[in-house]
């Protein structure tokens, strides 16, 4: 399968969007929680972008570049959409999940 950027970039916006609005959800509440507790340090922020940002958008797209288009899935035959696809929904999902952990833990702070 050719490389094709176009294609990549009309099949996983919706992914990444979804992760960088939880992403961005999670900092805000991040915030707000470190406020209200008065624990607030400027340089916390650059580590969590360093921390989670960086590593959950770039890794996934990374991933996503990889399972679709490097390995030769024409090679495992009518089972390599399938295992594509299989992967690429459990990163995203395992990635949902921890960030959803997170805006939880987050607003059980801000609103108990």
């Amino acid at each position: 399968m050719p490389f094709d950027i176009q294609e990549l970039l009309r099949s996983v916006p919706w992914q990444v969007t979804t992760l960088a609005g939880l992403i961005v959800l999670d900092v805000v509440l991040g915030i707000a929680k470190s406020i209200k507790l008065k624990v607030f340090e400027w340089n916390k922020l650059a580590d969590f972008y360093q921390t989670n940002v960086l590593p959950y958008l770039l890794g996934y797209i990374v991933l996503y570049f990889v399972v679709g288009y490097v390995i030769p899935t024409d090679q495992l035959g009518q089972l390599g959409e399938p295992i594509t696809q299989a992967t690429v929904t459990l990163a995203w999902s395992t990635l949902v999940l921890r960030l959803g952990t997170s805006i939880k833990d987050n607003f059980a702070v801000l609103y108990n």
